[in-house]
């Protein structure tokens, strides 16, 4: 009877190895096919062809069970990405982008396009993404790239180990002129109307021309939380707010010659009990991409875990052998 049990322990345990044994390796399966994905840059229009437009990628976050987080460089950066509707994606990507011109922000990969317009990037793992170009002259004319913030995500049940994706980025353009612009920026309070105690009394902005340092200004209510200048129309500006206040989240928008930079209590408020116009909602579908990849860490220990329980199995049966003869 104890040789009957013996042999049924260790080809327990021999099954049990194997299974998770094989469940490591199902897990490395299913985790290389979330790697080695590639994403194409499409600069071309019917009309022309951006040929050396300089672009840099980097990875800014990934989805989690629920939503997507901010990662490495850009986790400690107070842009909420719990809207990803087609219009709010774009203002984050360009608020992001600001944040990686201006704090210069090291990227994991750049390059130009070619001669067909179009710049590859391989290597890239499932993950949220953000590309950055660079202004283009071509002739007396200034081709400007608006940033992309996507998904590269595989399929986890597809045979296929690697993915190419397609962006085709937006661009608008201006015209060389020698004239002087008037530029303005606004400071904009939002969802916190019945919480107006969380405002800070000031807010300091630094303005750049060509990434660089050109001036610290304050906003206030004294100045109607504004501020205007006038230069150049070429140069390239950016704003930025030095401290988001505490509670609030950031977005920058602008346009050629106005910034704006919205502040967005995160917090809840108490509004009174009013009819209040429904928020115009987007007619884009917001419908969530099946997720993809596994943790690494369960892979040792389920490859090793399965080798002991095959060893300890195997002994159990060549012991009780011996004893049978």
């Amino acid at each position: 009877m104890r040789v009957k049990i013996g042999k049924r322990c260790g080809a327990m345990l021999c099954v049990l190895g194997i299974l998770l044994w094989l469940a490591a390796g199902v897990m490395l399966h299913v985790s290389a096919r979330s790697a080695n994905n590639s994403l194409t840059l499409i600069c071309k229009t019917d009309e022309i062809t951006l040929v050396g437009m300089h672009w840099e990628i980097y990875r800014v976050g990934s989805r989690t069970d629920d939503g997507f987080v901010l990662e490495g460089d850009f986790s400690d950066y107070p842009v909420s990405l719990s809207d990803m509707s087609a219009s709010a994606i774009g203002e984050v990507a360009d608020t992001l982008e600001n944040y990686a011109v201006l704090d210069r922000i090291p990227s994991m990969a750049q390059g130009e396009t070619g001669s067909d317009g179009l710049l590859r990037f391989d290597g890239l793992d499932s993950g949220l993404y953000l590309a950055c170009g660079k202004k283009l002259q071509v002739g007396d004319t200034t081709y400007v790239p608006s940033a992309l913030l996507l998904e590269i995500e595989a399929t986890a049940d597809s045979s296929q180990t690697n993915f190419d994706f397609n962006a085709y980025p937006k661009f608008y353009y201006r015209t060389l002129s020698s004239g002087f612009s008037k530029l303005s920026v606004k400071k904009i309070w939002m969802n916190d109307e019945h919480a107006l105690e969380n405002r800070t009394a000031s807010i300091s902005v630094e303005l750049y021309k060509d990434a660089e340092l050109w001036k610290t200004i304050v906003l206030d209510a004294s100045n109607d939380w504004s501020y205007s200048w006038s230069d150049y129309e070429n140069a390239d500006w950016r704003v930025k707010e030095k401290v988001v206040p505490e509670g609030y989240t950031i977005i920058y928008r602008s346009n050629d010659t106005q910034f704006a930079i919205v502040n967005t209590f995160a917090g809840k408020t108490s509004p009174p009990e009013t009819t209040t116009t429904p928020r115009e909602s987007s007619s884009e579908t917001e419908g969530k991409l099946p997720q993809t990849g596994q943790l690494w860490w369960p892979v040792p220990i389920l490859a090793c875990g399965g080798i002991l329980f095959i060893a300890v199995g195997c002994r159990i049966n060549l012991r009780d052998k011996k004893d049978h003869d």
